[in-house]
């Protein structure tokens, strides 16, 4: 398909991936921590990462979420999850159990993403 083509779907990618990124990041923040907000919320984040791969391609994806940036968010994740889960007398272990499930299920939506695009002829970045 050609560039030119494909301008609309991609003003409208630039347009609503960060809302949908906002999106995430608004429920984490703004909802009471214990309710599994963290995983809803990362899903949402996951819907913006695949909705950026999709438009733009396994390459600009790469580059944008690199994978040993989000490797190292997953495992700064997993540490929150699970010390917020070693200590629930802690007055923020809920608030931190939710980031930390955040952060490490937004991180494994990426690193699929990225394997899943950067595998597949399908989905790469073939011009035809």
């Amino acid at each position: 398909m050609r560039p030119s083509a494909q301008i609309v779907v991609a003003r409208a990618a630039r347009t609503f991936t960060p809302l949908l990124a906002l999106f995430a990041l608004t429920l984490v923040t703004a909802r009471a921590p214990g309710e599994g907000v963290g995983l809803i919320a990362a899903l949402a984040f996951a819907l913006a990462l695949a909705l950026h791969a999709l438009v733009f391609g396994a390459a600009a994806f790469m580059a944008a979420f690199p994978p040993l940036v989000m490797r190292w968010i997953l495992a700064l994740g997993l540490i929150a999850t699970l010390a917020a889960a070693g200590a629930p007398e802690w007055i923020y272990a809920p608030m931190a159990m939710e980031a930390g499930l955040f952060a490490s299920s937004a991180a494994g939506a990426s690193l699929i993403v990225a394997v899943l695009f950067g595998r597949a002829a399908a989905l790469g970045d073939v011009e035809g």
